[in-house]
């Protein structure tokens, strides 16, 4: 039994000392009319890279003459959950304090990122605003970092351009997820979510 939970613990050791190895990622990924773009992973100080591409056509202008005119203004999945979480004032300051502790974690370098949103509804894209406001001003603020999130209230929209850096600690990573997901008000505003989807 001994030598059992000493192996234990001794794969566990191993395997936070490997989650704290940094890992660096570049990328650039666009999407206008066709999703394009690349992710490059380093990690183990260079010994361990591979990079994963990302195509895949989006919206062709052929495909758009062929799409009915209803079809056009079909809004972008359904957002009503994140709405029910968006009205807690609690989790709304949680999920906001998250994703400023997590783009501190990955140290961006030269990044780049222009993202134009709208839900095909003006409230709708409204309250998705409540989050993505202020993380756009946080992330504007990060050093080496130029960050614009345009919304757009009429259309449905989805647009991406962006390129850069990062290198993050994936334990980091791991503990900031586990802590916000766990976190009290995290909890009850899933609480909420099930009684007003049931």
């Amino acid at each position: 039994m001994t030598a059992i939970l000493l192996s234990i613990a001794i794969l566990l050791a191993l395997l936070l000392g490997l989650l704290a190895v940094p890992v660096k990622v570049a990328f650039r990924i666009d999407r206008i009319h066709e999703t394009t773009g690349h992710v490059n992973f380093g990690w183990l100080f260079g010994l361990v890279r591979f990079r994963i591409a990302i195509p895949g056509t989006v919206d062709t202008e052929s495909q758009r003459k062929r799409r009915p005119a209803k079809k056009q203004q079909k809004k972008i999945g359904n957002p009503r959950g994140v709405f029910v979480l968006l009205k807690q004032p609690a989790f709304r300051q949680r999920t906001i304090r998250f994703i400023k502790n997590v783009l501190r974690a990955v140290h961006p370098r030269d990044l780049y990122l222009r993202l134009r949103i709208g839900l095909g509804d003006p409230a709708d894209t409204g309250r998705l605003w409540v989050i993505l406001g202020p993380a756009a001003g946080i992330a504007a603020n990060l050093r080496g970092a130029e960050v614009r999130i345009e919304p757009e209230f009429m259309d449905p929209a989805l647009e991406v351009e962006s390129h850069g850096e990062f290198r993050l600690v994936p334990l980091q990573f791991i503990a900031l997820t586990i802590v916000f997901v766990l976190s009290l008000t995290t909890l009850r505003a899933y609480r909420t979510l099930r009684q007003s989807s049931g």
